[in-house]
């Protein structure tokens, strides 16, 4: 699926300024007067504040501000769902004006990013419609059969047993590196792995969806708790039990893929361009998206060849413990951090063996603790004593793991959206706004 777009729209010639620099070198800077004007909210790098007095006023004290260097912050605008991030660029001597949106479009046009579309027209298409519906007038000021591709995210997941082995292979990526994929130096997330990053070709990282969606869908819930009902449609489409359970042990790797990595594939710079780029490619059943992922990721894939790692399978002894110590927080949120002490404590058993556990602790109060724990779960005692270090009848290929279904990347009942997707065509006029969106026929 695509999980993030960047594209920069540049503004029509009228509504840019040529300001000679260096000879012949010239920066195309907007006129950014005219975007306020037309609804662009602005901030100033500079605001001087005078206090003059009046003689004609007896009371005569008024301000004077100068503001200069205007500016326009990021901002977020609204879509079907979540926000899009929008930003006027002014102009430079490496770039000239123009606007770029970022977001991403399962999230925009589903409420999720679980899953979605592999399709770059797609989500473009929404950012678009979104930009046209919230700024109608300053739409008018760009060049939009111009727009380009800046940056696309390929991202796949690979299903594993439970959330304990999605944090043991996250830590096991961490110690893998080939040719020019490197893990980056900070790395200090229990559910991420980042690898490359800041590179001018591709980022790539891999990380645990279930724990990212969750810690997603308590902070739009806190927002709502809050006071603020604009995360009420989200977090109603994040609390579709289906949609966690799909969400739960999955594995993601995500590659961020710049704009030399999408020329490597010949992919054109133009948006629309792009779009017809993409049809004409899986026009024999290729996969363009998936085909940008499997070669961002080849490296990764060559060092695990042949490369083993201890899982700890036993799926039932974990989810016997979270049924026996689960706890519900006063939020209403269940937590089974006991239940992963007393797991842990069992690994170290099938890892070491009954003995060895038990004369490394040096109270051997605490040791029993632990072992009652176990015991209360339902296990005899005889089973944990016969517990005697058998932990590599556990190693297996790591590929093995991780490895990617390209076919169950989403329910077998998910029916691709089709367009007009933004929800102010609603009311709108079909026609007229399929005529402004779809500008590459102009």
């Amino acid at each position: 699926m695509i999980d993030m777009l960047k594209i920069s729209i540049p503004f029509k010639i009228e509504f840019t300024l040529q300001t000679a620099v260096l000879g012949d070198t010239s920066v195309c800077y907007v006129d950014i007067e005219e975007c306020s004007r037309r609804g662009i909210s602005l901030e100033a790098k500079t605001v001087n504040f005078t206090s003059l007095i009046s003689v004609e006023e007896a009371n005569g004290v008024f301000d004077k501000y100068e503001i200069s260097d205007l500016r326009h912050p990021y901002q977020s605008l609204p879509t079907s769902h979540t926000g899009m991030a929008f930003k006027i660029f002014q102009g430079t001597p490496n770039r000239d004006a123009c606007v770029e949106l970022k977001a991403s479009p399962a999230k925009i046009i589903q409420g999720h990013n679980v899953y979605g579309s592999t399709s770059i027209e797609l989500g473009s298409q929404e950012m678009l419609a979104a930009l046209w519906h919230v700024l109608p007038d300053f739409y008018e000021m760009l060049d939009v059969p111009n727009t380009l591709l800046d940056l696309l995210d390929a991202t796949y997941s690979a299903r594993v047993r439970n959330e304990n082995l999605v944090k043991q292979v996250i830590q096991q990526l961490k110690n893998v590196s080939n040719k020019q994929m490197r893990t980056s130096v900070r790395n200090d997330h229990e559910t991420t792995c980042y690898f490359s990053r800041g590179s001018r070709h591709v980022d790539r990282k891999v990380y645990g969806k279930g724990f990212e969606f969750n810690n997603q869908l308590n902070e739009m819930r806190s927002k709502v708790e809050k006071g603020n009902l604009a995360y009420q449609k989200i977090v109603d489409v994040m609390s579709d039990p289906e949609l966690i359970n799909f969400a739960r042990n999955l594995i993601r790797l995500e590659a961020s893929a710049k704009r030399r990595y999408l020329d490597e594939f010949g992919i054109p710079k133009k948006l629309f361009d792009a779009w017809e780029f993409q049809k004409n490619y899986e026009s024999d059943g290729k996969n363009l998206i998936a085909d940008i992922w499997v070669k961002a990721f080849a490296p990764l894939l060559d060092a695990l060849k042949g490369q083993k790692m201890n899982i700890f399978n036993d799926i039932e002894v974990y989810d016997k413990l979270k049924a026996v110590y689960s706890k519900t927080t006063p939020k209403g949120n269940i937590t089974y951090s006991k239940a992963d002490r007393v797991f842990r404590f069992y690994r170290s058993l099938l890892s070491d063996g009954y003995e060895n556990v038990k004369s490394s602790f040096s109270v051997t109060k605490t040791f029993y603790n632990r072992l009652n724990l176990l015991l209360q779960a339902g296990f005899s005692k005889a089973q944990v004593q016969n517990l005697k270090g058998n932990g590599m009848d556990n190693v297996i290929p790591l590929l093995q793991v991780i490895e990617i279904d390209f076919s169950s990347q989403r329910p077998s009942n998910w029916v691709e959206p089709t367009l007009p997707i933004f929800n102010a065509y609603e009311t709108g006029d079909l026609e007229l706004i399929s005529n402004v969106v779809n500008l590459k026929v102009a």
